[in-house]
């Protein structure tokens, strides 16, 4: 049943009963799952390297096929035990991301007289300086801001972002999980009825609406907008934390206990049949 199999990282793979390695169970049923034919992708907020790190960690015997970081950059194995950029996508983005984050800053200053009057939220940049999101001490405190934000004039058409836990980053509205992932099915030509999405924050609900994954799961611990929004497009809500709950996900799933969804919960599917370059270069 599973051709696709597209996990986020924390929260997901890992927990904090298990902080570096996977559950024994998760470990079956990926091990099962990538046996059985399934391309395994990792989908994840982190940075490639953070990625790889972590999966290190793991110490796990299968290994992913594709990872996808930052929630938008799509990479592949390059045969010599590295990664690299798989097509266009990644290019495309960073062109996008780069004239967009250059074209804020006024409204960047808005933000930051914005977190003048939000206590312990706090600006993150780059290396050179250029702020990518921001980091709160609670998630109350980024929820505050988070709301702020939908009404702070000046915002830039195409400025957006996503939220995972105390973590906020600035994007581009047409990047996230679900077009990464869906850029992905693209290139390796794989029909949605054949793809597994599991993740438990609000950064993964892009690739949980049903539209770029027919099968969708979560966790026990998802974020109460990713259980409503998995359960809303006939997925599985486990009642088991992390990764148990996705290996119970991928069991259902890969055994044809659990069948894919027909339904598509999105008003206006987006249409990624076009390609990066006609659908991106604007």
């Amino acid at each position: 049943m599973i051709r696709l199999l597209s996990t986020d990282f924390d929260g997901t793979l890992t927990d904090s009963l298990y902080p570096e390695r996977c559950v024994p169970a998760l470990e079956r049923e990926l091990t099962a799952a990538v046996g059985n034919g399934a391309i395994w992708a990792v989908n994840t907020g982190r940075s490639l390297e953070s990625a790889l790190d972590g999966l290190r960690g793991l110490g796990l015997t299968v290994t992913p096929d594709y990872i996808l970081t930052s929630e938008r950059h799509v990479h592949k194995r390059d045969g010599m035990g590295g990664w690299h950029d798989y097509g266009e996508w990644n290019e495309i983005c960073r062109e996008h991301h780069d004239l967009l984050f250059s074209e804020s800053g006024d409204f960047f200053a808005s933000i930051a007289t914005l977190l003048e009057s939000h206590t312990g939220v706090t600006f993150q940049a780059n290396l050179h300086g250029v702020p990518e999101g921001l980091i709160a001490s609670t998630e109350e405190q980024l929820d505050a801001v988070t709301q702020a934000l939908e009404y702070l004039p000046g915002r830039p058409p195409d400025f957006h972002y996503q939220r995972s836990t105390i973590y906020l980053r600035f994007c581009h509205r047409r990047y996230d999980k679900g077009s990464a992932l869906a850029e992905l099915s693209r290139l390796i030509d794989m029909p949605t009825t054949e793809i597994l999405a599991v993740g438990d924050h609000q950064n993964d609900l892009p690739m949980l609406f049903g539209d770029v994954a027919a099968m969708v799961a979560c966790p026990s611990n998802a974020h109460q907008s990713v259980k409503d929004t998995v359960s809303k497009a006939g997925g599985h809500v486990s009642e088991l934390p992390a990764g148990e709950g996705t290996a119970e996900a991928i069991h259902l799933y890969r055994t044809g206990k659990k069948s894919p969804s027909e339904k598509r919960n999105r008003e206006v599917a987006p249409d990624f049949s076009q390609g990066p370059t006609s659908r991106l270069r604007e």
